[in-house]
């Protein structure tokens, strides 16, 4: 785990300066009025209202009312969706078959790219499949068996 003050890479971040940090939200909130300034006389309302509130509040220092902005309406498209037909048209499969000869010759080019196992990796991870294959059958001949003792006991029959 790394510490609070270093980054992952072994690079110490730099300490805080909340005057830097201060500089920089003043910046901000003069940007955002600035922008907030062009929207018209709906901010100039709000501003108004928001002088009244501090006036009445001598000596705190009060957030500013922010107006937030509506969403414009969606801009029309210039073209028409393309239909389905158009699309499956447009894409290309380099590997597709023109003709069953064509098929024939891609897979066998496929079939050579494969690793085959030795033969005693083969031998190996067949005789680990039949191992799990057997003790799975056996698993569920004991399930049958134990189910079929346990239902005939239960509901009366002959149980071998």
């Amino acid at each position: 785990m790394s510490d609070d003050k270093t980054r992952q890479d072994g690079d110490e971040l730099p300490e805080a300066d909340p005057v830097a940090d201060d500089e920089v939200i003043d910046e901000l909130e003069d940007q955002f009025d600035e922008d907030s300034s062009e929207d018209g006389a709906e901010d100039a309302d709000l501003e108004d209202d928001a002088d009244k509130d501090e006036s009445g509040k001598a000596g705190k220092k009060t957030s500013k009312v922010v107006a937030r902005k509506t969403a414009k309406a969606p801009v029309k498209k210039t073209a028409a969706t393309r239909k389905r037909s158009e699309t499956e048209r447009g894409e290309h499969d380099p590997y597709r078959a023109k003709n069953p000869a064509q098929f024939v010759r891609q897979s066998v080019a496929e079939l050579k790219k494969v690793v085959w196992p030795s033969w005693g990796e083969l031998t190996a991870l067949f005789s680990a499949v039949l191992l799990f294959v057997l003790f799975i059958i056996a698993y569920v001949m004991l399930l049958d068996n134990g189910f079929g003792w346990a239902l005939l006991s239960l509901f009366g029959g002959n149980p071998q």
